[in-house]
């Protein structure tokens, strides 16, 4: 295909109409590849193939990020931690694979000082010379090496961290918001060609008379119409869901997939003022993380075996106080609790199962397996190294379809859509305070520029054309009306959760989950979309009860003493 040209007048390709002719046009004609999924994978996957000039498709049955990629820890990160279980191929590719992510999405993969304390009696020799390797895997840029901090250090930037601590190790990594930047890879694969839907499920293969996989039937879920979408060959790349795409189709599943759960909880940097981000380590052993991210620190991760529905994973409270309970530890003077747990999330680690290992043991590296002929999947992996596990399925693309058009690999070097030319912080800078002279409320500026690039050159041409685009979307909540505007008309954006929890981060990052402007986010996007009164006002109660399942469930009552019996 190559990159599309948009004539003027034309649908933006992730808009309502957009979103439909490329329905439309995936069964117009064969493509060489059908993507199922999109999430991080799949996107990078369809971004890699259309850059090298196949004609590609995909289709996600949620939205762009609904599951793993909208609920990981949002970091980009080199995997230190893998160190210790002999992991070092992955560390070193995801350590080297950070600086790319970086310079193709400089905008929203932001730098993040990352401590690694050291309490007694641990040994500071050791963590060094694990950070020496790491540097040395990472092949670090000598500014950006580890440095040693003193015990003193350490508190300025983790105040009340507990005792007895010896020191710290610091190093870099990145942090990013997982569903945009899964957005962005799914907006570029649409510049350089692919067709993409999202809210479109691909129900079930289909074959040839010779048992080859020739694509798939996709059912549309806002209007129920059903596309053939024929297909050279077709890439699962379904996350958690893989393994159950090949058993819908009676396909021999080559390994077992065994979910993995892993909640994070939400606070906020007025009552953990940390900086940066740290590893944490309880006087029990029990460790974690906990980010700063504007104003909040969020904490993580369990590693848990999962068996529940795969569409709703939520954090229970046990698991919440469990996390809590390692906080506290670490933090013993902040006073914190339960209470002070704004919102959760989990997701799910679609780890290949490994005889005898527990999912913390269970290694993170993905697998691809071919069979039957036409049907590629891809299995387990992580956020950071999604561009090289698309490298690697597009090598066995070469071997079913031969060599594509374009045989370099490009991702690496072709910059994301909200990736400004030049220096990015003086971009923003510059965009920020034509905002603000143009409306736009000051305290949701760092909010703005922290999540957008050149979209934030969309945000003034809406408030040139209407000033009101830049009122607040709700008392105390951080984010302006336009983008509301955006997200349905350039995001693909079609229920009010996709837009208050993937498009905007206010589901988690904003002042009671930005409740206060949910009616009017449902209000626009009612104008925009043709919704009913009545759809509107259940999007809304939609998504208050998503709200609900995102904060710390409430105690279940204690059981009421039975009377005995006489």
């Amino acid at each position: 295909m190559g990159k599309r040209t948009v004539t003027a007048g034309a649908p933006h390709p992730f808009s309502p109409a957009g979103r439909k002719a490329a329905l439309e046009a995936m069964t117009t004609q064969p493509v060489d590849v059908l993507i199922i999924g999109g999430g991080i994978t799949g996107v990078g996957i369809a971004r890699d193939a259309a850059l090298r000039g196949w004609s590609v498709a995909l289709v996600e049955k949620h939205d762009f990020g609904f599951g793993t990629s909208s609920r990981s820890s949002k970091i980009v990160h080199g995997g230190v931690r893998y160190l210790e279980y002999g992991h070092f191929l992955l560390v070193r590719e995801s350590a080297r694979e950070r600086r790319v992510l970086q310079a193709i999405a400089p905008h929203l993969v932001h730098r993040l000082d990352f401590l690694y304390p050291v309490f007694a009696p641990d040994s500071l020799i050791k963590i060094r010379a694990g950070l020496s390797v790491f540097d040395w895997l990472a092949d670090t840029d000598e500014p950006d090496r580890y440095v040693m901090l003193e015990p003193d250090e350490v508190r300025q930037r983790l105040p009340g961290l507990r005792d007895p601590l010896r020191g710290a190790v610091q190093y870099v990594e990145y942090i990013t918001d997982d569903a945009r930047l899964t957005l962005e890879n799914a907006l570029s694969a649409s510049d350089h060609g692919a067709w993409v839907a999202n809210h479109a499920a691909a129900e079930s293969l289909f074959f040839d008379s010779h048992g080859q996989v020739r694509g798939a039937r996709v059912r549309d879920a806002h209007d129920g119409a059903v596309y053939e979408v024929q297909a050279r060959a077709v890439v699962n790349a379904a996350g958690p869901w893989a393994q159950k795409v090949l058993e819908d189709s009676d396909l021999t599943v080559e390994k077992q997939l065994r979910p993995s759960k892993g909640i994070h909880i939400l606070l906020s940097a007025d009552r953990l003022a940390i900086e940066g981000a740290s590893f944490l380590k309880a006087s029990s052993g029990r460790r974690g993380l906990a980010m700063r991210r504007l104003d909040y620190v969020y904490v993580g991760t369990s590693d848990d075996e999962y068996s529940g529905p795969l569409e709703s994973p939520r954090a229970t409270r046990e698991e919440v106080l469990d996390l809590l309970a390692m906080l506290q530890d670490c933090f013993p003077d902040a006073g914190l609790t339960v209470d002070d747990v704004l919102a959760t999330w989990a997701g799910i680690r679609p780890l290949i199962a490994e005889e005898g290992k527990s999912t913390r043991d269970t290694s993170r590296e993905d697998e691809v397996w071919r069979g039957p002929r036409g049907l590629i999947t891809i299995a387990g992996g992580k956020l950071t190294t999604y561009r090289r596990m698309a490298g690697r399925v597009i090598q066995e693309l070469r071997e079913e379809l031969g060599d594509p058009p374009e045989t370099e690999d490009r991702t690496d070097r072709v910059l994301l859509p909200g990736a400004p030319e030049g220096d990015v912080e003086a971009f923003k800078a510059d965009r920020l305070a034509r905002l603000e002279q143009a409306g736009a409320p000051a305290d949701s500026l760092p909010r703005l520029g922290w999540l957008y690039g050149v979209q934030l050159d969309d945000l003034i041409a809406l408030a040139e054309e209407d000033p009101a685009w830049l009122e607040p979307l709700g008392e105390g909540v951080p984010a302006v009306r336009g983008e509301v505007r955006l997200a349905v008309e350039n995001e693909m954006a079609s229920t009010l959760v996709d837009f208050m929890d993937r498009r905007s981060a206010l589901l988690l990052f904003a002042p009671d989950s930005g409740l206060a402007g949910a009616t009017e986010a449902a209000a626009i996007m009612a104008d925009l979309l043709g919704w009913s009164s009545q759809r509107s006002e259940e999007e809304v109660e939609h998504y208050r009860g998503y709200v609900t399942e995102h904060r710390v469930p409430e105690a279940l009552p204690l059981p009421v003493p039975q009377s005995p019996q006489g």
